[in-house]
């Protein structure tokens, strides 16, 4: 039997048996099942029914912060079916409303323009893209949070977070970045690396690794594991000189992880085993392409990873973060679901279920790979297993062209390489591989894919303005507020995006003028807020010449709605400032009215005393006559 036909031999036996195939139809099943209760779960914690979309007026008002913006990253990454046109309005106009603001997303945190970028292209959107800023320009988060971040503050000002989480912004649909950047791609690996602690891993804070951050480290550098390119640093902890290879990096880091996992099978951060911890190294040996259920690495005491997140469920469907109580985190308790624990889990399993099924990684959002590609590189990362200990040069040279044919943007992909490259090394065979760095940007704008995974179908995105959407403009009130916010801001970008616009040119021009009227009252909120914290605190101190800043403050006050009156800094001590400023005046006119009384009872008492006086004269005057 020639070379050949042993190798395709080999290649049908393993691409039958290959564990990058659909998982076995019960543990698909019950993989899909799990997320589903987590989303259940989560619908029902904010009192949504569970025929209703997760993504409705309520859950929207958290659109760009931590709590609104994770759930649409894995529901979009598994295309579960809900309103993404919806979180993408309201997104889109949280961004331009906080852009027309100095500090922009945050002055501080770069993460926030990584997070919102992500859930951005998880719900089939360009963050390159996202609405006009106050001088007209087209805001780019990916250009302000990431590769030009270092123009205003550096991308690493809240520590290596900023660096990993604008690695993967970056890579999300392999931007290009412009050559006058302020960061380059090998500049914020290069920044990475730095951070790696003596023990191999990563950490925020301390000295020793710690789980959650080794983890989002690697699935940072996931996309350059089969670089042979060699960066040349500091390494900030111990101070060395210090050449190294990512793939070096990452499995020293690796074997960090796996000494760190417990006999549960789940891993632990700042001493307490956790969910959302474990959830991130399964997102993190997803991205590598690492099979978390069988690598030895990763089970312990005959546990897996996956055993060690659901120990973490709850029987509503969602996960506990900790199964002891933390009085520094009361919101983690080890009885109650939490949300962010599910969120994270649901992320992670979202990740594992799209490596088990053969879909692009978890955070790239770019189309999945055509069947072509998908093909070759699956036959790759076979025949480079199925190679014998000793192999030829003519085999080996033979896959290493072949790997050479893949494009370069998806080499990250080929997840045996490094057995091929080892071969290499051994026979002494020039690896000619470029720089995946410098060749990883492919677009400069681009939307993310949603793909609804459990039925391959990827989601249309042609938007009609529906009947059902008339009727809920006509069920607008006649003077809106805030609290309609969500619900107007949705229905005018799906309608101003609407192939049907032209019906509807007159249901336009009355949301525009809605939100005119929202916008209006959200600056009055915003101002009247500084008006209070200028004049009016603190209320303990006020007195009768906050007179009229109070009575000028409280009718403002008043003509808001009640649900507009709630967003008032200190509401209930503005409502009772003018009865306090009144109860000061009456004291003063009880004061002014009892210093009359005692005025006169003196002037009344001193003529008497004075008469009395004079009587007494006049009557000894009238006996010594």
């Amino acid at each position: 039997m020639n070379t050949k036909i042993y190798l395709v031999c080999l290649l049908l036996f393993c691409y039958c048996f290959s564990p990058l195939q659909a998982l076995a139809s019960d543990e698909t099943e019950e993989l899909k099942q799990v997320m589903e209760d987590i989303i259940e779960w989560k619908k029902s914690s904010i009192g949504t029914t569970s025929e209703s979309n997760l993504f409705n007026n309520s859950f929207l008002k958290n659109a760009g912060d931590t709590m609104g913006d994770w759930y649409p990253i894995a529901m979009g990454r598994l295309g579960y079916s809900d309103d993404y046109a919806a979180y993408l309005a309201v997104i889109e106009d949280v961004v331009e409303k906080r852009y027309r603001t100095s500090d922009k997303l945050s002055d501080t945190k770069s993460t926030e323009w990584h997070r919102i970028s992500l859930a951005i292209l998880s719900v089939g959107g360009d963050p390159t893209q996202i609405g006009i800023d106050q001088s007209g320009n087209t805001i780019n988060l990916i250009q302000d949070g990431t590769y030009n971040r270092g123009k205003t503050v550096s991308l690493g000002a809240q520590g290596i977070n900023g660096w990993v989480w604008g690695l993967i912004t970056l890579d999300s649909m392999r931007y290009m970045i412009p050559q006058d950047s302020y960061y380059s791609r090998d500049a914020i690996i290069k920044e990475i690396l730095c951070l790696q602690l003596a023990d191999g891993g990563f950490s925020f804070y301390q000295d020793v690794a710690d789980a959650d951050i080794t983890a989002m480290a690697l699935q940072a550098l996931a996309p350059y594991y089969n670089s042979e390119q060699v960066y040349r640093y500091t390494q900030q902890a111990t101070g060395k000189e210090t050449i190294k290879t990512v793939r070096q990096v990452v499995d020293e880091a690796l074997e960090t992880l796996s000494s760190l996992q417990t006999a549960k099978g789940d891993f632990k951060s700042w001493d307490t085993e956790n969910a959302e911890s474990t959830a991130q190294v399964l997102v993190a040996l997803t991205a590598l392409g690492i099979d978390s259920l069988t690598d030895t690495r990763f089970i312990k005491n005959g546990k897996n990873i996956l055993d060690g997140l659901y120990q973490y469920k709850m029987n509503d469907g969602g996960f506990i973060h900790a199964k002891k109580y933390n009085p520094e985190n009361p919101t983690s308790l080890p009885d109650e679901s939490n949300s962010m624990a599910s969120e994270q889990v649901l992320v992670a399993l979202a990740s594992l279920y799209r490596y088990q099924n053969g879909y692009r990684s978890l955070y790239d959002f770019r189309q999945e790979q055509p069947e072509n590609i998908k093909k070759q590189i699956q036959l790759l990362n076979d025949s480079i297993k199925a190679l014998p200990k000793e192999p030829t040069t003519n085999q080996v040279e033979e896959l290493f062209e072949q790997y050479l044919a893949i494009p370069i943007t998806e080499r990250s992909y080929v997840y045996a390489y490094v057995k091929l490259a080892e071969a290499m090394e051994k026979l002494s065979i020039e690896n000619t591989s470029e720089p995946l760095a410098k060749n990883m940007g492919e677009i400069i704008h681009g939307s993310g894919t949603v793909t609804a995974l459990f039925d391959a179908s990827t989601i249309e995105k042609e938007i009609i303005f529906t009947i059902e959407d008339v009727e809920k403009v006509k069920s607008l009130p006649s003077f809106a507020t805030t609290e309609h916010y969500v619900e107007v801001t949705k229905l005018l970008q799906k309608l101003e995006r609407a192939e049907n616009l032209k019906d509807y040119e007159d249901l336009l021009q009355l949301l525009q003028q809605k939100k005119h009227e929202i916008e209006e009252i959200e600056e009055e909120i915003q101002a009247l807020n500084e008006k209070i914290l200028e004049e009016l605190y603190p209320f303990s101190e006020l007195s009768l010449k906050d007179k009229e800043s109070v009575e000028q403050i409280v009718a403002r006050f008043n003509n808001l709605s009640e649900y507009d009156q709630q967003k008032i800094l200190s509401a209930e001590d503005v409502k009772k400032s003018k009865t306090q400023i009144a109860n000061l005046y009456r004291a003063r006119i009880i004061s002014i009215v009892l210093g009359g009384f005692v005025v006169c009872a003196i002037i009344f008492v001193m003529v008497r005393v004075r008469k009395r006086r004079a009587q007494k004269r006049n009557t000894e005057e009238w006996f010594d006559e």
